[in-house]
């Protein structure tokens, strides 16, 4: 109850601030005084010709946007006139700019036709925005108690003084926008009309909160739906990022999606199967010459259009080697099996879901499974939340034996381990029991692991055949495809467990009377990533080539080589080689990691003013390239600008220097026009949904910018940056603020290897 009594209403917050801000004295105001104080001074008064309120208008108030005259013109009669307004081009006098259609001469191409009546806005033309509608503007923002307090013209010191006068104390944006947000309301006087305004009021409030933001004032925050949903949304590629970089949900829903195709996998004609897919390696894969890079990037590209099939938003992850150089380096060049370092995501553990259900599991004569002590262990292993890089390493943390019997003379799991194994791939589909990362031969010096400067050597060879392997003419294995040759090894590795590799299971094997065989099932000799035929049959496999792939790129983008036959048919499929030479045409591209941050194109760009990016400090150290993409720019009858870009510099504005400023990045000019169709000429472009529609992309078709903004980010973090946040100010031609020349729908920082 108190609260209820305590409670202001806005017109009293309105009071108390000006109040505040004016304090002890108070000019006459041309004999006003404390205007404020009094309703009825307040609404209806003028201030050296400027109401102190705006009038209450019936129609829209509409701006009309400045042509290359710079001619800017305001009308309320619009909406009211049974005639569209139309706005010519270049110097059309201001006094025109209302005027019917049907009493001008129109620009037609045969003058001698009859002027029809101007009518509606028949035609479909797209969305909004594009400068061809003219933006709406608040009562707040005709008010000269705003545009005093903000110190705008007339009252930016060229005629008057900033508002309020006789004081040093200067209006704050969240007191600004409380007394907006009030005239915006219809200035209610208490309470009640407030409650009886109340969705008037949340929805200016929403306005102003749009109108903040694209000023500046308030911080555009990260999207929080996955990379590809904010990429779709401003009609982008979708992205393959780092396997460590995915969110937990993006994570996850992949993790669903293979499980999903795992339900399938009795099924071998289906196409939902995860085994489906992975038999098309073992009967069609190209290795050892110029197709291996071409064919594997449209395995990769099916597979993926298979997994969007359940979530359109998945893309497959990349794993990227040379993360885990450092720690891999004496985990290969040794005598010792299964010690490698391999990415989290494709690790074992226990949820309490899994734990659970091994808890309650029964051997066949019905007794517990699992002893005390080995359940003791494994709830311990899940409070922890520990990821073992093996099945293997997971059992000797749990303290349980590995066990194979012998089932007509073929080795296989026995109940218990294979009831623990099922488990832990429903709670990771990612993870693989037949993977021992690590050494291949059990003699050191045999294996090696690639480094970035061994990468990078790949990438600096000139010829496409020595790169990607040679034609059908002369077929040999490229430098690139001798570097995965290596890692589906090390990926693989050596199971310890296995007679040739551990004295102890010769012993085993003899005592369950059986035979080794290298390509058991259940016990190989090595992990099924180490064979072309078993290999896509471990989840990592895609990982692993899609880093592949992605190295293949970064070379399309530093030289020009390509495979002799082109058009060369890769079966299964009927594409050809020509159809895998573009990731961009596929639909894709690769980035450690990508923040997007949504911006309304309902408002023109003054400031944008990004919350800090939100990625792994490892983003940060190990990536390539930073580049700002700023999304679906749109060009219509708006002025031209330039648009300076800053890093980690929230106080940005157009006296910022950019000179000697370790924080700047560049200024780029757009280049847009006045509109002389009709109305909706200049809105946006329907979208191209038509089957059969080939034009190329409309005139006034929203385009992208990209800044590439490596050098400045290096540089603040090399000085001890912690995060990467990033400014665009708006400027005029005239070299001052502008409003309403710039409209985006979103901000990309992208990360790239």
């Amino acid at each position: 109850m108190a609260s209820k009594t305590n409670e202001k209403s806005l017109y009293d917050q309105v009071v108390s601030i000006l109040d505040t801000l004016q304090g002890k004295t108070i000019p006459s105001y041309q004999g006003l005084y404390a205007f404020w104080q009094n309703p009825d001074t307040f609404l209806n008064a003028s201030l050296y010709g400027q109401r102190l309120i705006a009038p209450k208008n019936d129609g829209t108030t509409i701006v009309a946007s400045s042509g290359c005259c710079g001619s800017s013109t305001t009308s309320t009669e619009a909406t009211k006139s049974a005639s569209p307004v139309k706005t010519e081009g270049c110097c059309s006098s201001q006094q025109d700019a209302t005027v019917p259609l049907d009493t001008k001469q129109n620009i037609t191409a045969s003058t001698s036709l009859t002027s029809t009546t101007g009518t509606a806005d028949c035609w479909p033309s797209g969305g909004s925005g594009g400068g061809g509608s003219l933006p709406t503007v608040k009562r707040s923002a005709q008010s000269g108690i705003i545009i005093g307090l903000k110190g705008q013209y007339p009252f930016d010191g060229t005629m008057f003084p900033r508002l309020l006068w006789d004081t040093e104390n200067v209006a704050t944006v969240a007191q600004i926008q409380t007394i907006a947000n009030w005239i915006d309301a219809d200035c209610p006087l208490t309470l009640e009309e407030e409650r009886a305004n109340k969705l008037q009021l949340v929805s200016f409030t929403n306005a102003s909160n749009l109108v903040a933001l694209a000023r500046g004032e308030m911080l555009h925050q990260q999207a929080t739906v996955s990379t590809n949903a904010s990429k779709e949304s401003v009609n982008g590629l979708t992205v393959r990022k780092e396997i460590s970089s995915l969110s937990p949900e993006e994570l996850g829903i992949f993790r669903e999606a293979i499980n999903c195709m795992n339900q399938y996998n009795a099924y071998w004609q289906d196409d939902r199967s995860f085994d489906y897919w992975a038999r098309i390696h073992t009967n069609s894969c190209q290795h050892g010459w110029e197709q291996f890079l071409p064919w594997h990037r449209l395995y990769l590209y099916f597979f993926e259009q298979k997994l969007q099939d359940y979530d359109k938003n998945i893309t497959l992850p990349y794993w990227s080697w040379t993360d885990y150089a450092d720690v891999n380096k004496t985990t290969f060049n040794n005598t010792q099996f299964d010690l490698g370092i391999i990415p989290d995501a494709y690790g074992c553990f226990l949820t309490t879901k899994g734990f659970d259900k091994l808890n309650t599991s029964k051997a066949t004569d019905g007794s517990a499974l699992f002893s005390p002590k080995e359940i003791t262990a494994l709830a311990n292993l899940t409070k922890k939340g520990t990821i073992f890089n093996s099945g293997l390493r997971f059992l000797k943390a749990a303290g349980i034996n590995y066990e194979i019997i012998n089932q007509n003379n073929t080795a296989i799991w026995s109940q218990k381990i294979n009831v623990l194994y099922t488990v832990l791939k429903e709670v990771n589909p990612l993870w693989f029991p037949n993977r021992w990362p690590g050494a291949l031969n059990g003699t050191a010096g045999m294996s090696q692991y690639p480094t970035k400067d061994d990468v990078k050597l790949i990438l600096d060879i000139n010829s496409y055949a020595e790169f990607g392997g040679g034609s059908a003419y002369d077929h040999y294995f490229g430098a690139l495809e001798k570097v995965h040759n290596g890692m589906h090894n090390f990926s693989g590795g050596t199971n310890p467990n296995y007679p040739d590799n551990n004295p102890e299971w010769v012993k085993i094997y003899k005592q369950l009377n059986l035979t080794a065989d290298p390509q058991n099932v259940d016990n190989p000799i090595y992990g099924w990533m180490t064979d072309n035929r078993t290999t896509a049959f471990d989840p990592l496999f895609w990982g692993h080539h899609s880093n592949v792939d992605r190295i293949w790129a970064q070379w399309q983008e530093q030289h020009n080589g390509t495979p002799l036959d082109m058009d060369a048919v890769m079966a299964p499929w009927t594409l050809t080689i020509k159809d895998a030479m573009s990731v961009q045409k596929l639909g894709y591209t690769y980035m450690r990691d990508s923040v997007f941050y949504k911006v309304s194109n309902e408002v023109g760009l003054t400031k944008f003013n990004a919350a800090p990016a939100n990625v792994s400090q490892h983003t940060l150290e190990a990536h390539r390239k930073t580049e700002i993409v700023l999304h679906k720019v749109q060009v219509g009858n708006l002025m031209n600008a330039s648009i300076r870009v800053f890093i980690n510099t929230p106080d940005a504005s157009v006296d910022t220097p950019m000179a000697d400023n370790d924080n700047f990045v560049e200024q780029f000019s757009t280049f847009n026009g006045s509109c002389f169709g009709g109305p909706g000429h200049c809105n946006l472009p329907l979208p191209n949904t038509r089957r059969f529609d080939r034009r190329p992309l409309h005139n006034h078709e929203p385009r992208n910018y990209k800044i590439d903004a490596t050098a400045t980010v290096q540089r603040l973090l090399n000085k001890g940056a912690k995060n990467i946040t990033v400014q665009l100010v708006i400027v005029g031609l005239n070299g001052k603020p502008v409003e309403n020349a710039v409209f985006i729908e979103g901000v990309s920082i992208n990360f790239i290897d």
